[in-house]
C-alpha cells in the first residue's frame, strides 16, 4: 500500500473540495448585495404603498365625515329652497297659459 499516494491523492481532493467552496463563497459574496438591495427596494415599495394607503384611508374617512354631515343637514337645506321658491312664486305673477290677463 502505497501512503504517500493515497496522502497526496487526498491532499488533491480536499484541495479541490476548498476551491469549490471558494468558488461559490464568492458567488454568494456577489449575490449577496444585490440580495440586500432588492431587499430594500422591496421594502421601501411596501413603504410607500403603506403611506399611500394611509392616506387614502384618511380621505376616505373625511369624505364619510362629510356625506354623514350632508345627510343630517340635506333636510334643512331643502326646506330652505322651497321656502325661498315659495316666496319667489308669491312676489311674481306667473302668466296664464291660456292667454287670459295678458294684455
Amino acid at each position: 500500500m502505497d501512503f504517500k499516494a493515497e496522502i497526496d491523492n487526498l491532499k488533491r481532493r480536499v484541495g479541490d473540495l476548498e476551491g469549490a467552496v471558494n468558488v461559490l463563497s464568492g458567488r454568494y459574496g456577489n449575490i449577496q448585495p444585490e440580495l440586500r438591495s432588492l431587499e430594500r427596494q422591496g421594502l421601501e415599495g411596501f413603504d410607500r404603498v403603506g403611506i399611500a394607503l394611509d392616506r387614502l384611508t384618511a380621505r376616505m374617512d373625511t369624505m364619510n365625515t362629510q356625506v354623514w354631515g350632508l345627510r343630517d343637514d340635506l333636510p334643512a337645506i331643502v326646506e330652505q329652497v322651497l321656502t325661498h321658491r315659495a316666496r319667489h312664486d308669491d312676489k311674481v305673477e306667473t302668466p296664464r297659459r291660456d292667454g287670459e290677463g295678458c294684455d
